[in-house]
C-alpha cells in the first residue's frame, strides 16, 4: 500500500501548484486509495481536503510540516493525524506554531494519536525527542541501518513538469526578487501515479509500504457539524433568563398587552424548541455593551427585525407587531437554520467591540475569521508581468483592458485590444500563460470584514487558529467554521452609524440639544419632503443617481413609501417602477390577483414587492402555515424546480380547500413565483430605511451639523451638495483657517486637512505659530524643512495669504527670492524691507480652477456663477436635472469628442460643468452640423435639450445652444414709441450679445428675447437719434 503524504497544496502560499480539488480527483485517477497533505505550519486547506476526499471515496491522511527548536538545534518534522483525536491534536499543534510557539516542549503535550516523522538526516541517530518517531525516507535517501521505523515520503508541489516556470514565478513574487535570482529546479516534485511511486519505494525501501499500511489502516476523521452554541450564563437556564428579560423589555416599552403577550410566547417557544435561547442572550449582551459605551447601534438588520423577542431585548429598534413584520421569515420550526443576527457597529468602534468579545468569552474562545485573497485576473497579470521587467506604465495599460468581472480567459476572448497586446511580444505570451495557471489560487490571508466565531469550549477542539492583532484568527474560512457547527456572527462596521453618532454628539456639543436617535419620528413631514425632492446626497442607500431619480418619481409621502422605494431600487423589482409610480399617483388602476389578498398588497399598490408578502399570500390563499410559506418562498427565490413543483401541488390543493378554482390558484402561484425571485426582505428594508431616515432628519433639521460630520468623516465630497442646499464658502485666511472643516451660519469654513497633499505636521505648525502679520513674517518663522515651493504653492493658490496681498501670482513668483533672503539675513529679514517683483495676477477662472485642484471646490467667483445670477433664460442646475425633463443649462464646455457615425457623419460628445456638477451632452449629426463652428472648449453656453438616462447616468441630448456672454447691450428710452425702429436696427447688427431695453416711463428693464447683437459703434450711432442712451456693459 502506498499513499502520497508529503504534498504541499496551494495553501503553502506561492510554494505549490497543487489545488485540492484537482489533487484528489487526479489522485483517484492515478490509483490512490489514500492521499495526504502536509502544508508548512498551517491547516488552511484541511477542512476542504477532508470533505473532498470523503466525497471522492479516498482515505484522507492529514499532516503538517513544521520546524521546531530542540536542544540547541532546529529540527524539521512531519506530523500525521492517525484518528479523530489525532486530528484535534494536529489543530492544536498548528495553532501553537501559528501563534508564535517554536520550542519542542510547547508541542510535546499534544502528540496523542499523532505520528511524528523526522525526515532523514545524517545525525538523526543522536536525536532524542522524548517520544517515539518514524524516520521519513525519500527516493533519494541513502540506504542505511535506520535507528527507527521508516515511512515513505515524497514531496509533491506540482502536477506537470511545465509547472516549473509557474513555481519559479511564485517564488519570485513571494520573495520579491527577479526570476534570475530564483532556483526551484531541485524543489519541484511532480505528482506521480500510485503504481510508479509504489515501485520506487518497493525497490529501495520495501518495509516502508508495510509500515505505512499498518499505521493508517484505521485512520479516519469525522467533522462534527452539530451546532455548538456558547452558553451565556452557566449558572442559570437560558430559557428562564431570556423570558424574564423579554417580558421586562416589553413592560418598559409599555407594550404588555394580550396581542404582544401571545406573539412573545409563540416566539419564545420556537426559540427554545430550536435551542437558541443562549444565542439571543449572547447577542443581547453584545448590543448592551455597545450601548453602554455610547455607541449608536442602529435599528438592526436582516430578518431578525421581524422578531418581537429581538425588539423586546433592544437587539432591534422596530416594533414588528405595529409594522406587520413576520417572525417566521426569521425563524420557524419547519426550517431549521441558525438564526442570523448581524450586529452593526459604528466603524470607528469595531476594534473596541472585538476586544470586548475577546475579553468577555476568553481569547481562546473567540476569533476573527480568515479569508484567502486570491490571484485575480489583474493581480496575476500585474505580479507576473512585473517579474518580466514590464514597466509600470505598460502594466497599467494592460490591466486597464481587463474588466472588473473578467477572468483572463474572458478578457482574452472578448477584448480584441487585450488579445493584440498579449500577442505583441513573446514574453507577454509566456507571462500570460503563467498568469492563467495561477489565476484563482490563494495569494495570502486576510481577515473577514465582519465575521467572528464564539465558542464555549477551546476553539482549537474544533478548528485551527493563528495569531491576530486584536484577537486570534481562524485558519478555516467562514464556510469551514460553519461546517464545524460553530457560531459565526457578523459584526459589521458601518460608516453611516458613525455619521449618525457623530451628528448626535456634535448637536449636543454645539447647540446643547440632547437627541435620542431612536426616538426620531419616522413620519416627520419635513424629512419626507427632503426624500420627495431627492435631496438625499449623503443619505444611506439613497445617494446614488438612480435612487435619487426614483425618489423624485415616487415622491414618498410616508415612511412606508420610503421603505418601498429602497426595495424598488434593485434588479428585478425595478421592472415594476413604472407601474408603482403610476398607481401611486392615480394614473394606473390598482389591480390585485384576488380580493382576499387586497389588504396584503394594498400598501404596495398591488405589486408583490416583499418576500413577506409572498408568504402572506401563501398563508391566506392556500392555508399554508407561515413556516411552510417560508420554505416555499426560499424554493422560489433559489429557483429550486423540484421543490417548487412539489409545493405547487400542495398550494393548489390548499387553495381548492379554501374555495378557489384550480385555474385561479395556478395563476396566483405563477405570479408569486415571478415576484419571489427578486422580492426584498421587508424587515431588513424597514430597518435600513429607518437609518436612512434618521440621517435625513439631521440633514433636514440640523444641516450645519450634518455637513460638518459628512465633510470631516466621509471620504465622499459633500461640499457641492451643501452649496446646493444654500451654504456658502468662506474665503480662507492663514490666521483663521481651522484644521478640520467647520460650518456655522450657513457658511463653510474649509480646513487645512482639505488641501490635497497637506502634511498633517505642517498644518499643525501653522495653527500653533499663528497669527502672522505678513507673508514675510510667515516665511521668516517657517522652519527650514518646510521652506519648499511645493509645500507653499497650494497655500498661496487657495488664497490663504489674500489678507496680506490678493495677487497670488506675485507671491508665488517671489517665493524663491524670499527663501534666499531669509537664508542670508535670518531674523534680520523681518526688519528689512523686501522689494517685491510685480506680476499680473491669475484671472478669476484660473484662481477658481487652482482652488478646485487643491480643495476639490472653487472659492473664487467663477464667471459662470456671475452669469447664473442674471441668466438670459430660466436655467436648471445640473444637480437638479431629472430623466425625461426638457431643460436649459448654463455650462462651460470642458472637452469635445467628435466621432464618425455608421452613416459617415460627424457627431460629438461634450463634457460640461456648471462649476459644481459635470454632465455629458450628446450632439447628434444634425445639431453638430448647425453648431460645430460655435463649439469651443473653455467657452460658456446655454444648452437646451432633453435629459435622458444612459448606463445609469443622466445626459443631455442637445437641441439648441447660445453662447453665454456676461456683456449686454443696454438701451435707455423714454417709452415704447420707437420700438419698431429699434428692432429694425438691431436686426442689422446680429451677434452674440443680448439686448436689454430700459423704459423710463414704466421704470422697467426688458430683456429682448431672440435679439443678439455684435459690438459695433455704428449700431450705437444709428440709435442715437431715437434713444436717450446706449451702452455695452
Amino acid at each position: 500500500m502506498i499513499a502520497q503524504l508529503d504534498t504541499k497544496t496551494v495553501y503553502s502560499f506561492m510554494e505549490s501548484m497543487v489545488s485540492i480539488k484537482r489533487y484528489v480527483s487526479l489522485g483517484k485517477e492515478y490509483g490512490y486509495s489514500s492521499l495526504g497533505i502536509m502544508d508548512e505550519d498551517n491547516l488552511y486547506g484541511a477542512y476542504y481536503f477532508i470533505k473532498e476526499c470523503q466525497k471522492q471515496g479516498i482515505q484522507p491522511l492529514l499532516g503538517l510540516e513544521m520546524t521546531v527548536h530542540h536542544k540547541d538545534e532546529w529540527i524539521n518534522l512531519r506530523f500525521l493525524a492517525l484518528s479523530n483525536r489525532g486530528y484535534q491534536n494536529l489543530m492544536k499543534l498548528s495553532s501553537l506554531k501559528m501563534t508564535g510557539k517554536r520550542e519542542w516542549a510547547d508541542f510535546s503535550s499534544y502528540l496523542e494519536d499523532i505520528c511524528v516523522i523526522v525526515p532523514y538526516y545524517p545525525e538523526i541517530d543522536s536525536l532524542d525527542l522524548g517520544h517515539d518517531y518514524y524516520i521519513g525516507v525519500y527516493p533519494d535517501t541513502a540506504q542505511s541501518n535506520f535507528s527507527h521505523p521508516i515511512l515513505p515520503l515524497y514531496r509533491v508541489n506540482s502536477f506537470e513538469s511545465e509547472d516549473l516556470e509557474a513555481l519559479q514565478m511564485l517564488k519570485a513574487i513571494k520573495e520579491n526578487v527577479t526570476l534570475r535570482e530564483v532556483d526551484v529546479q531541485s524543489q519541484q516534485g511532480l505528482f506521480l501515479p500510485a503504481e510508479r511511486l509504489e515501485q520506487i519505494f518497493l525497490e529501495k525501501f520495501p518495509i516502508t509500504l508495510d509500515n505505512l499500511a499498518r499505521l493508517v489502516k484505521d485512520t479516519s476523521y469525522e467533522i462534527d457539524s452539530s451546532l455548538k452554541l456558547p452558553r451565556f450564563n452557566p449558572e442559570r437556564p437560558a430559557v428562564e433568563e431570556l423570558r424574564e428579560r423579554a417580558i421586562k423589555g416589553l413592560e418598559q416599552k409599555g407594550l404588555w398587552n394580550q396581542v404582544y403577550q401571545v406573539r412573545l410566547e409563540e416566539e419564545l417557544s420556537v426559540i427554545h424548541d430550536m435551542g437558541f435561547d443562549d444565542y439571543f442572550l449572547v447577542v443581547w449582551d453584545l448590543l448592551r455593551f455597545g450601548r453602554s459605551q455610547g455607541y449608536y447601534m442602529g435599528m438592526g438588520r436582516g430578518s431578525a427585525v421581524g422578531s418581537l423577542v429581538a425588539y423586546a431585548l433592544d437587539i432591534t429598534g422596530i416594533d414588528p407587531v405595529a409594522k406587520n413584520l413576520i417572525f417566521e421569515r426569521f425563524l420557524n420550526r419547519e426550517r431549521y437554520t441558525m438564526p442570523d443576527i448581524d450586529i452593526d457597529i459604528p466603524d470607528i468602534y469595531r476594534p473596541d467591540f472585538i476586544r470586548y468579545v475577546r475579553d468577555r468569552y476568553g481569547s481562546i474562545h473567540a476569533a476573527q475569521i480568515v479569508t484567502y485573497s486570491t490571484f485575480g485576473a489583474k493581480q496575476a497579470i500585474r505580479d507576473i508581468f512585473k517579474r518580466y521587467g514590464v514597466p509600470e506604465y505598460e502594466l497599467t495599460a494592460i490591466t486597464k483592458k481587463i474588466g472588473s468581472k473578467d477572468t483572463l480567459t474572458t478578457a482574452y476572448e472578448g477584448n480584441l485590444g487585450f488579445r493584440q497586446l498579449i500577442q505583441s511580444k513573446i514574453e507577454y505570451q509566456k507571462a500570460f500563460s503563467i498568469a492563467k495557471k495561477i489565476e484563482g489560487y490563494p495569494r495570502q490571508t486576510s481577515i473577514h470584514a465582519a465575521g467572528v466565531v464564539i465558542s464555549d469550549k477551546n476553539l482549537t477542539d474544533y478548528i485551527p487558529l493563528k495569531y491576530g492583532e486584536d484577537m486570534l484568527i481562524t485558519q478555516y474560512d467562514a464556510h469551514g467554521v460553519e461546517g464545524n457547527g460553530l457560531l459565526k456572527m457578523d459584526f459589521l462596521g458601518l460608516r453611516n452609524l458613525t455619521f449618525a453618532q457623530k451628528m448626535q454628539e456634535l448637536l449636543y456639543e454645539i447647540q446643547g440639544i440632547s437627541l435620542r436617535i431612536e426616538d426620531i419620528d419616522l413620519e416627520d413631514k419635513a424629512t419626507l419632503a427632503l426624500f420627495a425632492a431627492g435631496k438625499t446626497k449623503g443619505i444611506f442607500q439613497f445617494e446614488q443617481p438612480g435612487a435619487i431619480r426614483l425618489l423624485k418619481r415616487v415622491k414618498p409621502e410616508n415612511f412606508e413609501e420610503v421603505v418601498a422605494t429602497t426595495s424598488l431600487n434593485r434588479p428585478g423589482a425595478s421592472d415594476y417602477i413604472d407601474n408603482f409610480v403610476a398607481r401611486k399617483h392615480g394614473k394606473e388602476k390598482v389591480t390585485v390577483l384576488d380580493t382576499v389578498l387586497e389588504d396584503i398588497l394594498a400598501p404596495t399598490y398591488g405589486i408583490m414587492l416583499y418576500q413577506e408578502q409572498v408568504m402572506q399570500v401563501a398563508q391566506r390563499y392556500a392555508g399554508f402555515s407561515l413556516g411552510k410559506a417560508d420554505i416555499l418562498r426560499r424554493a422560489m427565490g433559489k429557483k429550486n424546480a423540484a421543490e417548487m413543483h412539489r409545493m405547487e401541488e400542495s398550494f393548489i390543493q390548499g387553495a381548492l380547500e379554501n374555495g378557489h378554482s384550480k385555474e385561479q390558484a395556478q395563476e396566483v402561484f405563477a405570479v408569486m413565483e415571478k415576484f419571489a425571485g427578486y422580492g426584498f426582505n421587508r424587515s431588513h428594508a424597514y430597518a435600513y430605511a429607518a437609518l436612512a431616515f434618521q440621517l435625513a432628519y439631521f440633514k433636514t433639521h440640523y444641516p450645519s451639523i450634518f455637513y460638518q460630520v459628512m465633510l470631516n468623516y466621509s471620504s465622499g465630497d459633500y461640499i457641492f451638495d451643501a452649496l446646493e442646499m444654500g451654504f456658502e464658502l468662506a474665503p480662507l485666511s492663514i490666521n483663521t483657517v481651522p484644521y478640520q472643516d467647520k460650518l456655522a451660519d450657513k457658511t463653510i469654513h474649509l480646513g487645512l486637512k482639505t488641501i490635497k497633499g497637506m502634511p498633517r505636521d505642517f498644518a499643525y505648525w501653522v495653527i500653533e505659530h499663528r497669527p502672522f502679520s505678513s507673508v514675510e513674517d510667515f516665511i521668516t518663522r517657517l522652519p527650514k524643512n518646510y521652506q519648499k515651493i511645493s509645500l507653499l504653492t497650494p497655500l498661496v493658490e487657495v488664497g490663504l495669504f489674500d489678507g496680506f496681498d490678493k495677487n497670488r501670482q506675485k507671491i508665488l513668483t517671489n517665493l524663491p527670492t524670499l527663501f534666499i533672503f531669509v537664508e542670508e539675513l535670518g531674523s534680520l529679514f523681518a526688519d528689512s524691507s523686501y522689494s517685491w517683483t510685480d506680476t499680473e495676477d491669475f484671472s478669476n477662472i484660473e484662481k477658481f480652477q487652482k482652488e478646485q485642484n487643491w480643495l476639490g471646490v472653487g472659492i473664487s467667483q467663477h464667471p459662470l456663477l456671475v452669469l447664473a445670477k442674471n441668466p438670459l433664460y430660466p436655467i436648471v442646475s445640473l444637480s437638479e436635472l431629472s430623466e425625461g425633463q426638457t431643460a436649459t443649462v448654463l455650462v462651460e464646455i470642458q472637452s469635445i469628442r467628435v466621432i464618425r457615425t455608421k452613416k459617415g457623419e460627424n457627431m460629438a460628445f461634450l463634457k460640461v460643468t456648471d462649476s459644481k456638477t459635470s454632465l455629458e451632452v450628446t450632439v447628434f449629426s444634425e445639431q453638430y452640423r448647425q453648431f460645430k463652428n460655435l463649439l469651443h472648449e473653455g467657452s460658456f453656453y446655454y444648452l437646451n435639450g432633453k435629459v435622458q438616462a444612459r448606463d445609469g447616468r443622466l445626459q443631455l441630448v442637445l437641441n439648441n445652444l447660445k453662447e453665454a456672454v456676461s456683456e449686454r447691450f443696454w438701451i435707455q428710452v423714454a417709452n415704447h414709441n420707437h420700438d419698431s425702429e429699434i428692432y429694425h436696427f438691431l436686426e442689422q447688427y446680429k451677434g452674440q450679445i443680448p439686448v436689454v431695453i430700459r423704459y423710463e416711463d414704466e421704470q422697467k428693464n426688458v430683456l429682448l428675447p431672440g435679439y443678439f447683437v455684435a459690438k459695433d459703434a455704428s449700431l450705437q450711432e444709428s440709435l442715437s437719434q431715437i434713444t436717450m442712451k446706449t451702452i455695452y456693459r
